[in-house]
């Protein structure tokens, strides 16, 4: 549903929707489509435009998927490399197989088609024989539309395949659990965010019910940890930058998102401090609506930082503005909670086709499973 500028046509736009955004957001959403979500997108007349924009984008990738090989990297490495570096950018060209094992779970509830299942299926095999676990959550992060995925189509592969793919992610939340050290700052700031999330989504397409357990009860601790209740995340604090604020509440909308399927609401909770994902949330929108702008990295110390900015890199050069186009991954996520993020995220968006916001526009069922 394209965003329209000017006149009689923007106002109708506009209110229908905020119309279909509250329709939606009157349901609790999840971070997987329940099966009465699949069953309405599967009808086109029954599906919002939005959504099936979106559908086609996940087909054409999909499609292309069919007829690519994977390319699985032995170690991923990201974190503390600067771009150009080229153990960063294999591991960008590797993971570029996420997104495409994420269209073909898609595409396959979607269609029912079992090429599309067995086509991610192959992937994640190929994956979980190449690649080794790191324990870095920043390195390892990028794997969650592949884990995603995996939930969508296990019950569907060969005992063979699931097993290698069960023992690869199992292998994977091992390391990042035992990977936290608590006299770092990356115990509790973005880090430990990422490493939850990787941890709770593969606990949930495992059904394992340690690493559930282990997700939640650091979620509740994180919020309290690296949330503060002026809305600030101990991240902004340390790096000035909106940018990194971002980044670390991506993951634990991500985690609230895959609670609310047991009818848990970690978005809304409010820790002992006061803080809650909810809160700063709000306290970033000012920035993101033009209200406020916000200067990068200006007070930052962190070696890093100056080094990222040296490079040229964008949204990391000291001083330049904070692009509230750079807020979408975490708008369209917040977008399942708050109508004001959903219409935020329609706009910066200028109508390109996003599933998850689009998803996020369908009418949930009550709590059902769509993995």
């Amino acid at each position: 549903m394209p965003f329209v500028h000017g006149g009689r046509k923007a106002v109708s736009a506009a209110l229908a929707f905020a119309m279909l955004s509250c329709a939606a957001l009157s349901h609790a959403q999840t971070l997987w489509p329940t099966e009465r979500q699949w069953a309405q997108a599967r009808e086109p007349s029954a599906s919002v435009p939005a959504w099936r924009s979106a559908v086609t984008a996940q087909r054409r990738i999909a499609e292309d998927a069919m007829k690519s090989e994977p390319r699985p990297v032995a170690v991923l490495t990201t974190g503390g490399r600067l771009r150009g570096d080229a153990l960063k950018a294999q591991t960008e060209a590797g993971l570029q197989d996420m997104a495409k094992i994420q269209a073909l779970a898609i595409t396959y509830r979607l269609d029912r088609d079992p090429r599309h299942a067995a086509k991610a299926g192959e992937y994640l095999l190929r994956w979980s024989q190449a690649n080794h676990p790191s324990g870095q959550p920043i390195d390892e992060t990028g794997l969650e539309p592949a884990i995603f995925g995996y939930r969508m189509v296990r019950g569907d592969l060969g005992a063979a395949t699931r097993e290698s793919i069960d023992g690869w992610m199992r292998r994977i939340a091992e390391a990042e659990m035992g990977s936290r050290e608590m006299k770092k700052k990356t115990a509790t700031n973005n880090w430990h965010s990422h490493r939850l999330k990787i941890v709770g989504l593969i606990g949930f397409a495992l059904g394992d019910a340690r690493m559930i357990a282990y997700a939640r009860d650091g979620l509740r601790a994180q919020i309290n940890d690296n949330l503060l209740a002026s809305g600030e995340s101990v991240d902004f604090q340390e790096r000035d930058a909106l940018s990194y604020h971002v980044y670390d509440l991506r993951p634990l909308v991500t985690l609230a998102l895959a609670f609310a399927e047991q009818g848990e609401d970690f978005y809304h909770w409010k820790a002992a401090n006061g803080a809650s994902i909810a809160h700063s949330v709000a306290w970033l929108m000012p920035y993101l609506k033009g209200e406020k702008t916000h200067a990068e990295f200006v007070r930052s110390d962190v070696r890093f930082d100056k080094a990222r900015s040296d490079n040229g890199e964008r949204g990391h050069v000291v001083g330049s503005l904070y692009e509230p186009r750079d807020a979408l991954p975490l708008l369209v996520l917040a977008a399942a909670y708050d109508p004001e993020c959903a219409a935020l995220a329609q706009r910066l968006s200028g109508g390109r086709a996003n599933w998850r916001l689009a998803f996020n526009l369908l009418p949930a069922a009550a709590r059902t499973t769509g993995g």
